[in-house]
């Protein structure tokens, strides 16, 4: 049976390698917003791909809804699951201690995690100006190398851990991820609107995260950004986007808002990157929505 492809996506990039993994192996894609409000998820093929961006390495890695999506599968144990993150970063220290997250979740629910990869593409996240490239083409065509290898891999069936390359460069980048995990900690709770000393986990504060989020002036109330949030966390009250407290961080509010009004923690608004292979309506699609 051919593989389905699961993928939760902000920006595309997720959703641009889950299509050409899923176009390679002959698999379905599927999107991880459309089936996590079910009760429990039973996928019925015999590989099943988890495809999603790695959200701060250094904390967790994980988006909350990928997570809550795998404590909702059930008749996993005996299947071949592969995962592929989608890094912004430093590709290889951020997927490693993502994909052991990941690994050990699955353990949870009696299910292995057979085949572990990471494909580095463009960051989204412009506060962080340190990881950033402008070299995007080429980015491009690496990812476009490393989705095929990872298609004839799944094929074949190949069982592999996500091993940190032996470069000097990692082995000083390992320790240092540590060394910053208090940095990133305060300044998610600062993006929270929360207190320093907050005992509140990864997975609770990333959903606040949207009080920082505001629209200006040039919002025109079109509503684009309530439609492309996968998680439904944007309603219009007044002709004014209102933020519910379970967000993604996934950007898609930022990038795809046409008057460029949304504000994200206080970073100049406007489109700052999206996958060029990623259209709205294949990012409404995700949501459940519809273009006009």
């Amino acid at each position: 049976m051919s593989p389905e492809v699961y993928y939760f996506s902000g920006t595309g990039n997720s959703l641009a390698m889950a299509k050409k993994i899923a176009a390679a192996t002959g698999g379905t894609v599927i999107s991880i917003a459309s089936v996590v409000g079910q009760e429990v998820i039973q996928p019925r093929a015999d590989k099943i791909g988890i495809v999603f961006p790695c959200y701060l390495a250094q904390l967790d890695g994980i988006p909350p809804i990928v997570q809550e999506f795998v404590k909702k599968l059930r008749g996993a144990e005996d299947k071949y699951i592969f995962a592929v993150c989608t890094c912004g970063g430093y590709e290889s220290v951020d997927a490693l201690p993502t994909l052991k997250r990941l690994r050990r979740l699955l353990s949870y629910k009696g299910a292995e995690l057979s085949a572990e990869f990471s494909i580095r593409l463009p960051m989204n996240n412009l506060k962080y100006f340190f990881f950033q490239t402008h070299d995007h083409e080429k980015m491009f065509r690496r990812s476009e190398v490393k989705a095929a290898d990872i298609s004839r891999r799944v094929t074949a069936g190949r069982r592999e851990k996500y091993r940190l390359p032996k470069t000097l460069f990692n082995y000083f980048m390992t320790p240092m991820y540590l060394l910053l995990r208090n940095f990133y900690v305060i300044d998610l709770r600062q993006k929270a609107k929360e207190l320093i000393d907050s005992g509140k986990r990864y997975d609770e504060l990333i959903p606040l995260t949207d009080r920082s989020i505001f629209a200006d002036e040039r919002c025109n109330g079109c509503a684009l950004c309530a439609k492309v949030c996968p998680v439904h966390n944007i309603v219009l009250e007044k002709g004014r986007p209102v933020f519910q407290n379970r967000c993604e961080m996934c950007m898609a509010c930022v990038e795809f808002c046409p008057q460029k009004a949304i504000h994200h923690w206080n970073i100049e608004p406007g489109v700052k990157y999206r996958h060029p292979e990623v259209t709205l309506s294949d990012m409404l699609e995700q949501s459940g929505a519809r273009e006009g």
